[in-house]
């Protein structure tokens, strides 16, 4: 591990790619790396369930009846690594305390991970005036030898 300091990922209250968030906070956390987890208002996030379970992908998705079968659903969801470390992720006391918006201090962190979505629940992530302004300080703060930060920005 390169640092002492945590890693950030601040998500939606709801709809974030579960895989992209999982998966990397995994392959983080596995590489012993602390990653926080930071949502509007501190609570508990979660994860995109279309993107879970595959009902809705389906191009008949929108159909009532019809989006309780899965069969495109089953190929286009999570694979079963990224559902499993999304389970994995959610048990972590890290996601389970999450900061809020408003209490992200760009010098307390070593990277940012910004995972994104697609369902309506990311947007008020994208749009939030508190979170856009951490990232814009986040990019101008530096580390303890005077380079950049790393920022990841999924899809």
């Amino acid at each position: 591990m390169l640092t002492a300091l945590p890693v950030i990922m601040p998500l939606p209250d709801r709809d974030f790619d579960p895989t992209e968030a999982a998966v990397t906070w995994k392959v983080l956390h596995d590489a012993g790396y602390q990653v926080e987890f930071a949502t509007p208002l501190g609570e508990v996030a979660r994860g995109d369930a279309m993107m879970l379970s595959g009902e809705g992908l389906d191009p008949w998705g929108w159909v009532p009846v019809l989006k309780k079968v899965r069969l495109i659903g089953l190929l286009l969801r999570a694979n079963s690594r990224g559902r499993a470390a999304y389970e994995e992720m959610l048990l972590s006391t890290s996601f389970q305390n999450p900061l809020s918006y408003q209490d992200l201090i760009p010098e307390k962190f070593s990277a940012m991970i910004l995972p994104g979505g697609h369902a309506s629940g990311i947007r008020p992530y994208l749009e939030d005036v508190i979170l856009q302004a951490f990232v814009a300080d986040f990019f101008e703060n530096k580390n303890e030898h005077g380079y950049e930060k790393p920022v990841a920005a999924i899809c």
